[in-house]
């Protein structure tokens, strides 16, 4: 995998970053493959409807927030990835704090030149579970 690859992939992990932190629904479900799948604390969502309904539910916990992604680790080879790299998330209005933090496990796929999540796995640290 060429780094000009991994940069675009760091990037649009930056852009869903982003795009929770404005909830800005339109630029978020950009950085996903149309079947794209999440799983995480809430349960597993695929496709376009199922992620839609994930942004409207994470509401409170995004809002309000800074997301910062971290420590990447990408490799694949033609047009698919993967990607390892860690969340903190930090309270942005009322307490400038670490509120967060866990793993991201990625797949991807480069589909019209673009780079796509086809699913993002995360795990909250520990010390952050409800």
């Amino acid at each position: 995998m060429n780094v000009e690859d991994k940069l675009q992939i760091q990037e649009l992990t930056a852009r869903y970053a982003n795009a929770m932190d404005d909830t800005d629904l339109d630029a978020w479900m950009a950085t996903w493959d149309a079947g794209g799948t999440w799983k995480g604390g809430l349960g597993e969502f695929q496709g376009t409807e199922k992620l839609k309904e994930l942004f409207a539910a994470l509401g409170d916990r995004i809002k309000n927030r800074r997301h910062v992604m971290t420590n990447f680790v990408i490799d694949g080879s033609g047009d698919e990835a993967q990607q390892r790299c860690y969340m903190l998330v930090f309270d942005r209005v009322n307490d400038a704090k670490l509120i967060a933090s866990g793993v991201y496990n990625d797949r991807l796929i480069k589909t019209g030149g673009k780079w796509k999540f086809t699913e993002r796995r995360v795990t909250l640290d520990p010390s952050f579970r409800p």
